[in-house]
């Protein structure tokens, strides 16, 4: 039996390399069909600043989060098949140092496209903050000296928006006039003034 011919060390990282393998398969089928894996990464391991110059935690190598189930997994998973693969070419140092250097290489790999994916993350809410200094069109009038509420239509954020807008000019700001804005009065409401 193909079991019995290996030897321990073999057995060893061939049971270490299969069973990573296998939990990361999971965890990749559970990531397809919707559901977070999230939740494992980081939470057995607490994120301790032990060096008060470098804002980075232990766990954390250049802001990349290295030391997660995930990051585990990959650096268990690709050292012990590298291992396995050069046991009977190598010496047992020799061989554990390279799984040992593939495997944290591996780590480092999975956490840089780990963060690449989390940057096409996007929150998708506006920040009308962004509107101010941008120029936009009247869609409905607006009442001269903030007595009420109209809208402009201008592009924030890549986005085509219909914004509540107030203007403090002496007479009402007529539909499709150029306008200018100028300033928030609250979080959704933005003052603006003829262009």
């Amino acid at each position: 039996m193909w079991w019995s011919s290996m030897s321990t060390l073999e057995q060893v990282l061939f049971v270490l390399a299969s069973s990573s393998t296998a939990i990361m398969i999971i965890f990749l089928i559970l990531l397809l069909f919707g559901f977070e894996t999230d939740e494992f990464d980081g939470a057995d391991i607490p994120d301790m600043d032990v060096d008060g110059i470098n804002d980075d935690p232990i766990s954390g190598i250049a802001g990349l989060k290295v030391l997660t189930l995930r990051g585990v997994l990959v650096f268990v998973a690709m050292g012990s098949w590298t291992a396995f693969l050069l046991v009977d070419s190598l010496d047992i140092w020799l061989v554990l140092l390279i799984g040992v250097i593939v495997g944290v290489i591996a780590a480092y790999l999975q956490a840089i496209a780990f963060r690449a994916t989390l940057k096409l993350e996007s929150v998708g809410n506006v920040d009308y903050a962004n509107a101010v200094g941008k120029t936009g069109t009247v869609y409905m009038r607006i009442p001269k000296k903030r007595s009420g509420k109209g809208k402009v239509s201008l592009i924030i954020q890549d986005r085509l928006v219909e914004v509540d807008a107030v203007t403090e000019e002496d007479s009402d700001l007529l539909s499709k006039a150029s306008v200018e804005v100028v300033g928030l009065l609250d979080s959704a409401t933005l003052i603006v003034k003829s262009k």
